[in-house]
């Protein structure tokens, strides 16, 4: 029975295209894409598909190519008829089956959030299955994009067509409550009436094609579980869905002080480590110097037997500024771990700044702290009686919130002005000295959760998924999220430590994954010569033929990689600890070199990357690609040859790529991802059409439209509206170069292979003047620029902007 109840909730729509599939044929040269019908604006292009697990398509790239175009300050009505025209003329590309329209298509008229990193650009959009949120991973839908337009997309796209359980009667808010709180306690062993969920709102969940119940629980102000029931009105308790485990006001009076703490000039693998004075910062409460400021507060845990009492222990502070205790004293290993946790925490924000995002979108809650100007928490609760990340951890970042309107402890963040408070990291400390790999990896756990909506992974539990791990689809999440955060890990030590971050530091990669991975991939480290790794699987014959072939050899997840632990359809987290292949290659790339592939494995400088300089580049790019929320090894390092590329030119990514194809990271004759030209700095470069007064040498006279003045739009696309048409001797208004569809005025059609469809022109929100219409309707100005009937059908309005569903010209 529960078998085909949840075949019954996961089976896709008869028509859709199943994402792990590969096209049949090639595309014809000039085009590229799963149904070859995106041109190319380069000379070599591609696309590249992330799939779920279940076939759906949770992501699109294109390499060479572009989706579609999009100029740098369009305003969100006009982005958000963009991506649904995209949708609209592309169903195949994101698997959807033919011939949606806009009114199928839930992205609601609520802002866009916006996030810029150098030339790259993230946009992000939420998504509704008809009236109600989608949760999970397809909650947002995410627009990467350069200057000019939309080069990758991640999020599944939500299809209002399909029929999702219990949408005609779901079941009710007190059985909903009920069952959340059951099932979070009996899998976190605490009381039922001990908890509280937060937030219970009635949610689509496209990975069961099922309207779900979804809350956040709470012991106290501990995140303990988040919990999503399906909305089944026969059911007594409602059957479990998803549950994860999150483990992955202000203060006054700041002032500098010094901790005595470990020299990250010393050579932190050895003993003993050297020690010296660092300045920090803390604060003053009722004469007592705490460990604690604005980002980072250390919470003395001593005694405390739940995650709720760990996070109410008081601030560690003393009287007087004077934190000097030396090595081998309970009070050094806390000095040390604040001071150090401030440096990771100081070196990520100049990146981040302005571009965290906060997590209360998480709990279905909005943030009150303006755009940009948020930065989190990050709560340390050290020296527990207790392990509070389950029986196989000792170290772990959760979440925690204040909820209500209850004065929170001080630990928690209540923004200015009241509000939500929003959620702080949490991390849970066994003991109070820890090696040297600990703390940069959980910090890296910490960056995951803030910097995109939600965390990077799934679900731990995801009943309505696969019964099996499928390498190279969204069931990676839970290693990739171990995965990045040891990158991370790398980074602090190429950047913060002069001497363990040294390329030839041979012992960091062992140390850092705590013994399971092999030395980096350099002649000094391997001078022996002994095989190095590769992301492939044992079975492949890019696996070198050795008996001992360790896993961590050729280290690519396998069917068999399932999470028995934490739950079905994922792939196991701690298979992530030993990706060596991507420890060993971006420990080559944070060094600016290449090494050689067979010995004497000599490396050489990669001079492009050097210049950026590599490990500034690289942490960047592992900052970015955590925005994106890649959800696959293929799509993070595709984002991260993107943010290269895009960034820091094409040397640099040939640099990049040369590293990672050697171990089979990605393809070695994989295009150039993005162009990115510099478009508005007055300069006509790339794939640019024109840039600001520089036309290329066109003319009105040359595309042959007669006389008139030719110019540049912001999007660096030739604007036709001022030539003169040679035929009519009338303006050539609402054309350009670039085949887009106007955005304002009338219905344009087109003809070439495909479906015909109709088309009609987008309205300009300051356009009308939100008066009736002529024919009595009340026609009024929208949001997304359209003029919204209130009459029959109005519901529906957004089939009125018909997306321009134009044929494609072949010539």
């Amino acid at each position: 029975m529960l078998l085909a109840w949840l075949l019954l909730l996961s089976s896709p729509a008869a028509d859709s295209h199943d994402c792990r599939v590969a096209p049949a044929a090639s595309c014809p040269p000039g085009m590229t894409g799963p149904a070859c019908d995106l041109p190319c604006v380069a000379g070599e292009c591609d696309t590249a598909r992330y799939c779920h697990d279940d076939g759906d398509t949770y992501g699109l790239a294109a390499f060479g190519a572009r989706l579609f175009a999009l100029g740098p300050d369009e305003p969100d009505w006009l982005v958000r008829l963009r991506v649904l025209r995209f949708i609209v003329d592309h169903p195949r590309d994101l698997g959807l089956a033919p011939g949606p329209s806009a009114s199928d298509l839930g992205l609601p008229a609520a802002p866009i959030g916006r996030v810029e990193a150098g030339a790259l650009r993230l946009l992000r959009l939420r998504q509704h299955y008809r009236e109600w949120p989608v949760h999970g991973a397809d909650a947002t839908l995410t627009l990467i994009a350069d200057r000019t337009g939309v080069i990758g997309l991640r999020g599944a796209v939500v299809d209002g067509r399909e029929d999702y359980a219990f949408v005609a009667a779901p079941a009710g808010r007190d059985v909903a409550a009920a069952s959340v709180l059951a099932h979070a306690a009996a899998r976190t062993g605490l009381p039922a009436g001990a908890l509280r969920p937060v937030n219970l709102r009635l949610v689509a969940f496209p990975r069961a094609r099922a309207l779900a119940w979804a809350a956040a629980v709470f012991h106290g102000p501990a995140r303990v579980a988040d919990v999503v029931v399906a909305a089944d009105p026969r059911a007594a308790v409602l059957p479990l869905l998803a549950y994860t485990d999150p483990s992955g006001a202000g203060l006054d009076h700041a002032l500098a002080l010094e901790v005595r703490a470990e020299s990250l000039s010393s050579d932190v693998f050895t003993a003993p480590i050297s020690t010296v004075a660092m300045p920090t910062s803390g604060s003053l409460a009722d004469g007592e110097v705490l460990l604690a400021d604005e980002q980072l507060v250390l919470i003395d845990a001593a005694g405390a037997g739940s995650r709720a009492e760990a996070l109410a222990s008081p601030i560690y502070g003393q009287l007087g500024a004077d934190f000097d205790a030396y090595p081998d004293t309970r009070e050094y290993g806390l000095q040390n771990s604040y001071y150090l946790l401030r440096s990771y925490y100081e070196h990520t924000d100049a990146v981040m700044q302005g571009r965290w995002d906060s997590a209360l979108p998480t709990l279905g809650l909005e943030s009150v702290t303006p755009a940009g100007q948020f930065s989190p928490r990050l709560v340390v609760a050290a020296d527990p009686a207790a392990s509070l990340c389950g029986a196989e951890a000792s170290w772990c970042v959760s979440s925690a919130w204040g909820g209500a309107l209850e004065e929170p402890a001080e630990a928690l963040q209540q923004p200015l002005g009241g509000g939500p408070y929003e959620v702080v990291g949490a991390m849970y400390l066994a003991g109070a000295s820890y090696s040297p790999s600990v703390l940069p990896h959980e910090f890296g756990h910490f960056v995951d959760l803030f910097a995109a909506p939600g965390l990077m992974f799934e679900p731990f539990v995801c009943l309505s998924c696969g019964p099996d791990c499928y390498p190279g689809t969204t069931d990676d999440a839970l290693p990739l999220s171990e995965t990045y955060a040891s990158l991370m890990a790398l980074w602090f030590y190429a950047s913060l430590y002069p001497a363990a971050g040294q390329a030839d530091s041979c012992a960091t990669l062992t140390r850092l994954s705590l013994g399971e991975n092999r030395n980096p991939h350099s002649d000094a480290c391997r001078p022996g010569g002994g095989e190095f790794s590769r992301f492939v699987a044992d079975d492949d014959p890019a696996c070198p033929n050795d008996d001992a072939n360790y896993p961590d050899m050729c280290d690519l997840p396998s069917l068999i990689d399932i999470d028995f632990e934490e739950g079905t359809s994922l792939c196991d987290r701690e298979v992530g600890y030993a990706i060596d292949s991507w420890f060993q290659a971006f420990w080559e790339l944070l060094h600016g070199e290449s090494c050689a592939t067979a010995p004497p494995y000599e490396c050489v400088p990669l001079p492009a990357l050097s210049a950026a300089p590599a490990a500034d580049a690289i942490g960047r790019a592992l900052l970015w690609a955590a925005q994106v929320s890649s959800g696959t090894y293929r799509g993070f390092a595709d984002d991260v040859a993107t943010y290269v590329a895009c960034n820091h030119g094409e040397a640099a990514y040939l640099e990049l790529n040369e590293v990672l194809c050697h171990h089979h990271i990605r393809p070695c004759d994989a295009p150039l991802p993005a162009l990115c030209d510099d478009c508005g700095d007055g300069v006509r470069t790339g794939d640019e059409a024109c840039d600001g007064g520089d036309l290329g040498g066109q003319s009105c006279e040359a595309l042959g439209l007669g006389p008139g003045d030719l110019s540049c739009d912001a999007a660096c696309q030739l604007v036709t509206g001022g030539c003169m048409s040679p035929e009519t001797g009338e303006s050539e208004a609402n054309s350009s170069s670039t085949g887009e569809a106007p955005t304002t005025g009338p219905p344009v059609t087109g003809e070439g292979s495909g479906t015909s469809s109709t088309s009609a022109g987008f309205i300009d929100p300051s356009a009308t003047d939100g008066q009736p219409g002529e024919d009595g309707t009340g026609s009024q100005q929208g949001e997304d620029g359209c003029a919204c009937a209130s009459g029959a059908g109005g519901a529906w309005w957004l089939a009125a902007l018909a997306l321009t569903r134009r044929r494609r010209r072949t010539a």
